[in-house]
């Protein structure tokens, strides 16, 4: 079964609501139980929230294909204009039917009417013959409370009947409680055959990130003011959760009570702020409104609270109740709607009117120290019991029946009739750059599931060399197009930044230079929805010259993801090219503040990496992901490569002696001159080994490399090979008595696999990517302690019990481009 959930409910003005965290959290479910068979549908017509909401899904680790609708929009009053209404109705639809799934889960039909972002449309048959409609049903609010929130003649009214007669031809309902199930049946109508109760869960991970910590805890308390026991209410500005009520109760304690507790809201409406100058003035001085908090204020406010206070009107479900229990909070709510399927213990709730008996049970449990124990004892394991893995079971579970009732239906096609292009055209015509909108709405129901992944080659389509990074953008252009060939729904498209200021693509490179099958002709790349921007080469210098393109990338509801090899010019400035850290510096602070995420090659360098956003980053913004992919490997297990002459004289005049191996380019930070160091000292204590080194000579090596030529040992226990092949290197691993790598910082440390892999005994240096690779399957030294070295060559040499590695696996290039296709795409 193949599920479409459409996460529109996130963008809007919902999405800090409890409509917005229950759509996320069953999504988020309903993706691991259904894996690739759930796609999540995001509307694309707000770019700034959909990037928002795309980070939230890639932080929460949600692997799912996150695929974007488009549609024109009229700024803040398209709700209200009909042509555009029409439009964007039919381009959403026709998007969805052509994912080829069988369902489409909607996770609020109600949304839009206030502008911003989204348009909650009719799902029509016509749009989607075949396929299950279902929709989550939160509440009958506004119906409960006609006279307040559907007065006759108001505009809102007329629109909230609309969307209830669109939503009563949903197939089926998922109930967030039983009391919005007897409110469907009896307010809106709805056969009790087509609705499912499927409640709601608590939300773990906001439990595990938000861990208890007295001082942190104290420390935020006093940042906002308070100073002692308080009654904690949250919510929002909305009539229906009764503020004014908390008001009532707090004025109606004793005031002994009063006096030694303060009451504290988060968000509040009018009734709040001007009620505190008139009708409860005299308790201003013990009431605090913060607004919305963060997380992990929530958090620390829930746990210090000496009671949370709820006296909502209605609840649909009652989150915060939910949540407030979980965290060891003695809770007192009122009894509306599902509140009483949630609440613990019935003797703390109350009629949300009767502001005498809220009161009095708000006294009691900040008094009795027996009530509000037994309130307390228990609740957090009953708020546990509600598990967002059963809500999303029932779901799935209720779905599917749905779905094999249904008869198979033939794949969806759509030829544009002559009114659907009047329809079109209307919403173009009094639509803000509706022209470049409909043009990516009807891309993305043209591309349907297809997605591509840009890939940057812009400094190798230039210099083609081939090592370090240059290899790495190589293989993975190989690798990832490999990949995708058993993709049908996948294209890699390679591409590189022109003096034209255009971004080309650059097939013909990737033909002629890389030997891959990719046929296109080159020109400027024209970006479609969904599109991932994969700056994979070491672009660093100049970023903002792809500013335009990465736009166009956002603009069409796609992704930038940059990669990040190291951290060394920050970290070890001293050790790179006087010139590099600077620009890299400013490469960093520029991705940092417009990437969507970062792929990092060990998990060392995304640690480094996140270190280094935390300081760079402006409180607020908004924070780049971060993923760890390892490299693959060169040596092909069984692949026999030819040696060439100058590696077959060195190897000849090792003879027997065993040989140690360092590979790698010279510059500083790989520390060669350590390891000569170590060798001098054992060879002056007539220990016979011999040292190999293989790499060409880099940045401010001069005196290091002239010391190695002119060495007493050259040619005879000191080999230093400058141009080797993979078959030397291969050779050379085959017969080494150990690899050595000194390095001061790494980003990775692909010969550790390579030599790892295949029992090569390592000595390394003790930096936490070593560590990372090998573990303990490897003998360290302290970085730059030559004699720390020394005594591990002598005890090697003299016992010949190397520690030989087990457990250290290669991965091909092709294994490693798929796991970074799965990352890139987040499937």
């Amino acid at each position: 079964m193949k599920i479409a959930i459409d996460l529109q409910a996130c963008q809007t003005d919902s999405r800090d609501r409890g409509i917005g965290r229950y759509a996320l959290s069953l999504a988020k479910e309903m993706v691991r139980l259904g894996g690739p068979g759930v796609k999540l549908m995001l509307d694309g017509s707000d770019s700034e929230r959909l990037r928002d909401l795309r980070g939230r899904l890639r932080h929460d680790k949600v692997s799912a294909s996150a695929l974007t609708y488009h549609y024109p929009t009229s700024g803040t009053e398209f709700a209200n204009d009909v042509d555009v209404v029409r439009g964007a109705s039919m381009l959403r639809a026709r998007t969805l039917g052509a994912m080829d799934v069988d369902a489409v889960l909607v996770s609020s039909v109600f949304e839009g009417f206030d502008g911003g972002a989204g348009i909650t449309t009719a799902l029509d048959d016509a749009s989607l013959r075949g396929i299950a409609k279902v929709a989550i049903a939160y509440d009958m609010i506004p119906l409960i409370f006609a006279q307040r929130y559907l007065p006759e003649g108001s505009e809102y009214s007329d629109w909230y009947r609309g969307k209830l007669e669109e939503f009563r031809r949903f197939d089926l309902f998922l109930a967030i409680s039983k009391a919005t199930r007897d409110d469907l049946i009896e307010l809106a109508g709805v056969d009790p055959d087509r609705i499912h109760v499927i409640g709601a869960g608590l939300d773990e991970s906001f439990l595990t990130t938000a861990a208890a910590d007295s001082a942190v805890d104290n420390e935020i308390l006093r940042s906002l003011d308070i100073e002692g026991p308080f009654v904690l209410t949250v919510g929002n500005g909305d009539w229906r959760k009764n503020n004014e009520g908390a008001l009532k109760a707090f004025l109606r304690l004793p005031n002994e009570v009063r006096r030694t507790h303060q009451l504290v809201f988060t968000q509040v409406g009018n009734e709040v702020t001007n009620g505190l100058v008139t009708e409860f003035a005299s308790i201003a001085s013990r009431v605090i409104v913060l607004g919305k908090v963060e997380e992990c204020v929530l958090s620390a406010l829930y746990r210090r609270c000496a009671v949370f206070f709820f006296p909502s009107r209605y609840e649909g479900f009652g989150l915060p109740v939910l949540e407030a229990m979980a965290f060891g909070a003695a809770v007192v709510s009122s009894n509306a709607g599902a509140l009483q399927e949630v609440l613990r213990s019935e003797d703390a709730s109350f009629n949300p009117e009767d502001a005498d008996q809220a009161a009095r049970i708000l006294e009691r449990a900040l008094t009795d120290v027996a009530f509000r124990t037994r309130l307390i004892d228990g609740a957090a394991a009953h708020a546990r019991s509600f598990t967002w893995e059963r809500c999303a079971s029932l779901a799935v579970d209720a779905i599917a029946r749905l779905v094999s009732s249904r008869t198979a239906r033939p794949p969806l096609t759509w030829q544009p009739s002559s009114a659907d292009v009047g329809v079109l055209a209307g919403a173009v015509t009094v639509s803000d750059g509706g022209l470049a909108s409909l043009r990516r709405g009807l891309t993305a129901i043209r591309e349907g599931n297809r997605r591509r992944i840009l890939v940057d080659v812009t400094c190798v389509v230039v210099t083609e060399a081939r090592t370090g990074i240059q290899r790495v953008v190589r293989n993975y252009c190989i690798g990832l197009h490999a990949w995708a060939k058993n993709q049908p729904d996948t294209e890699i498209v390679p591409f590189c930044w022109r003096d034209d200021g255009l971004v080309h693509s650059a097939h013909a490179f990737a033909r002629d230079s890389l030997g891959v099958d990719m046929p296109g002709d080159d020109g400027p790349v024209q970006v479609r929805p969904n599109d991932v921007a994969f700056m994979l080469d070491s672009t660093w210098e100049w970023p903002e010259r792809f500013d335009p393109f990465l736009e166009q990338v956002w603009a069409n509801g796609g992704e930038v993801v940059w990669m990040v090899y190291d951290l060394v010019p920050i970290l070890v400035p001293e050790t790179c090219h006087p010139g590099m850290p600077p620009v890299f510096r400013h490469w960093l602070n520029h991705a940092a503040r417009c990437a969507d995420g970062f792929v990092c090659i060990s998990e060392a360098t995304r640690t480094d990496l996140e270190a280094y956003i935390d300081e760079v980053l402006p409180h607020g913004a908004r924070r780049p992901w971060s993923r760890t992919v390892h490299l693959g490997s060169d040596l092909e297990s069984g692949r026999v490569l030819p040696t060439t002459v100058a590696a077959q004289v060195s190897i000849a005049a090792i003879g027997n002696r065993p040989a140690h191996l360092v590979l790698g380019t010279l510059e500083p930070r790989k520390d060669h001159a350590t390891i000569l160091e170590a060798f001098e000292k054992v060879w002056d204590e007539d220990v016979d080994v011999a040292l190999v080194i293989v790499g060409k000579a880099g940045w401010s090596v001069d005196l290091l490399a002239e010391r190695l030529r002119r060495h007493r040992e050259a040619g005879k226990r000191l080999f230093w090979l400058e141009r080797a092949s993979d078959g030397d290197v291969n050779q050379l691993i085959q017969r080494t008595a150990a690899l050595i790598q000194a390095s001061i910082a790494e980003g990775f440390g692909l010969p550790i696999i390579e030599a790892g892999s295949q029992g090569v005994p390592l000595i390394l240096s003790d930096i936490p990517v070593f560590r990372e690779i090998a573990g303990d399957e490897a003998s360290y030294f302290r970085s730059g302690d030559s004699e720390g070295l020394a005594q591990l060559i002598r005890e090697g040499s003299s016992l010949g019990n190397w520690m030989r590695p087990s457990g250290i696996r290669t991965m091909t290039w092709r294994e490693s481009s798929d796991q970074l296709a799965k990352v890139l795409l987040c499937s």
